[in-house]
C-alpha cells in the first residue's frame, strides 16, 4: 500500500529539499504538517514524521473531470519519517485511492519527487 523510499539524511534535511523540489518545479505548497512538534506540545510521545500536502490545480481539475469524488485523494501528500540516523519518504500507490489508469499518472509525480529530493540533499 505504501511505497518508500530510503533518503540517507536527517528529515529536517529531506523536508527542506521536498519544498525546494517542489518550489522548482511550480508546484503549490499548501501545508507543512510537522507531526512530532504538534504531538510534543500535546504531551504525548513526539514521532520524527511530517506531512508535505501539495498540488497543481491544473492536475486537479483533470482527475476531478474523471471523478469528482476523487476530491478526497487531493492535494497529493508525501510523508517523511526519521529511521535510524537517515529519512524515508513515504507515498500511497495511488491505485489504491483512484482508478488504475488515472492513478499511475499520480504515483509517478510522486515518486518523482522523493527521487529529486532525495538526490537534492
Amino acid at each position: 500500500m505504501y511505497e518508500r523510499l530510503p533518503v540517507d539524511a536527517p528529515p529536517e534535511a529531506v523536508v527542506a529539499a521536498l519544498r525546494d523540489v517542489l518550489r522548482a518545479r511550480g508546484i503549490a505548497e499548501y501545508a507543512v504538517v510537522d507531526h512530532g512538534h504538534d504531538m510534543a506540545a500535546a504531551g504525548a510521545t513526539a514521532y520524527p514524521a511530517w506531512t508535505m500536502i501539495f498540488g497543481n490545480p491544473e492536475a486537479g481539475a483533470r482527475l476531478l473531470a474523471h471523478d469528482l469524488a476523487a476530491a478526497v485523494d487531493i492535494p497529493l501528500r508525501l510523508a517523511v519519517i526519521g529511521r535510524d540516523g537517515g529519512s524515508e519518504i513515504v507515498w500511497r500507490d495511488m491505485r489504491s485511492l483512484i482508478d488504475a489508469e488515472v492513478a499511475d499518472g499520480f504515483t509517478a509525480v510522486l515518486r518523482g519527487l522523493a527521487e529529486a529530493a532525495r538526490d537534492h540533499v
